[in-house]
């Protein structure tokens, strides 16, 4: 089998389907024989930070020897990209030997009980950490908590729970209480459960969960752990103010590790926070003059960024190249980023729920901004990069997606980045 073998298995007109449910994803692990249960599993839930948390832990848990398997959303350069084994990419043939083995057992599924894409690359994922030999496997949820693919039979000795916010209200519910609750169940009884800084409201369904549930329960804000960022001096490899607070989660989550006898010390708790990378977290990629790029999506994201933007020297104005969905808030997201911003080049995501570039642009020069509607992302890439070259700085924010592809189109300028 090659790769693009391996990836038309997974991807293609039968899988892409979503069902709800969890009968699905828990056949699928039966039939492989339950590969869950040969490592210690940790999730990390919430509306924005997984990924950043997700990061840190599995880098701190690599350095202090274990082996660590790590699956995180989206796959921004294909399927092979949801999954990091040591905090290094998986190979073609550690990925094929995976899929090869789930071919054999999905053979014998029934069309009507057939699992989608993302089903399988769970189950994938969770059977090549398993082949592996790893001793932790931390596992980003997709969307949401309680019906998420990820949400194996297999107890966990670990949740965390990051910041939420309100966002997929079509599937999540339109409050916080609601989407807390959905968000937490996916942690079982008696599991330990540590959740970010957050809101009065959420902090009640949690701790509520926490005691019906007999899970230990720690809110990151208020402990005193004993290897933090700073009790370390570690230098955080990820900028943005909001990394301050995922750090401090992190730091409870190893705590919450500890008193159930994982052994983390003070060298490898600091080389994981500064080995810790991932792309488009408010991420400087120069800074004479700034070109920054952020996946940032939502309300929430839009706050982060516009603190972030904000201790910056003062009066600093940036060219921006910018797209969003159509069912986000959008109206809530710009007028937080538009005092630092002197001209806006919108985009159309390629994406069937994306807001039209033009109409972008017609909302943002409702409310006073200067907005000029690209009609492709490469001629949105030419722009930022002409800014660039002209002495001006550069933002770019949107979908995680939309950054990984605008990030090749500017390179595709000369513009290295």
């Amino acid at each position: 089998m090659r790769i693009d073998e391996a990836y038309a298995f997974i991807k293609n007109e039968k899988t892409n389907v979503s069902k709800p449910g969890l009968e699905r994803i828990h056949k699928l692990m039966r039939l492989l024989g339950n590969p869950e249960k040969r490592f210690r599993l940790i999730h990390v839930v919430g509306t924005n930070g997984k990924g950043s948390v997700t990061t840190m832990l599995s880098s701190i848990l690599h350095e202090q020897g274990y082996r660590v398997g790590t699956m995180m959303s989206p796959a921004l350069s294909g399927l092979k990209d949801y999954y990091r084994l040591d905090c290094a990419p998986v190979s073609d043939e550690q990925y094929i030997e995976a899929v090869e083995a789930l071919k054999i057992v999905c053979g014998g599924i029934s069309d009507e009980e057939y699992p989608s894409e993302f089903e399988l690359s769970v189950a994938l994922g969770v059977l090549l950490f398993a082949n592996a030999g790893c001793d932790f496997v931390v596992l980003e949820a997709g969307m949401g908590g309680a019906w998420d693919a990820t949400n194996l039979e297999k107890e966990g000795i670990l949740t965390v729970i990051t910041h939420i916010a309100i966002d997929h209200e079509k599937y999540l519910g339109s409050t916080l209480s609601e989407i807390a609750n959905i968000k937490v169940n996916i942690a079982k009884n008696g599991e330990t459960i540590v959740l970010a800084e957050n809101e009065k409201e959420v902090r009640r369904v949690i701790k509520d969960y926490a005691f019906e549930h007999d899970c230990p329960y720690v809110y990151a804000p208020e402990g005193d752990y004993p290897l933090t960022k700073e009790s370390t001096g570690a230098k955080l490899a990820l900028t943005g103010l909001f990394q301050q607070t995922n750090a401090k989660t992190v730091a409870a989550a190893v705590y919450a590790l500890g008193l159930q006898g994982v052994y983390v010390g003070k060298d490898a708790f600091k080389k994981g926070l500064e080995n810790a990378k991932l792309p488009f977290r408010f991420q400087i990629r120069r800074s004479n003059p700034y070109f920054i790029m952020d996946g940032g999506h939502n309300p929430d994201c839009m706050k982060a960024l516009s603190e972030c933007l904000a201790v910056l020297p003062q009066g600093t104005k940036f060219a921006a190249v910018t797209g969003v969905m159509a069912d986000k808030d959008y109206c809530a997201m710009y007028p937080l980023i538009i005092p630092y911003v002197s001209k806006f080049y919108t985009v159309t995501p390629d994406n069937p729920r994306s807001l039209p570039a033009k109409d972008l642009a017609k909302y943002l020069k409702s409310v006073g901004a200067e907005a000029i509607p690209m009609k492709s992302l490469e001629d949105a890439a030419e722009a930022a990069a002409r800014e660039y070259r002209n002495g001006s700085h550069v933002l770019c924010f949107g979908t995680l997606y939309m950054m990984h592809e605008l990030e090749q189109k500017i390179r595709d300028t000369g513009l290295m980045i």
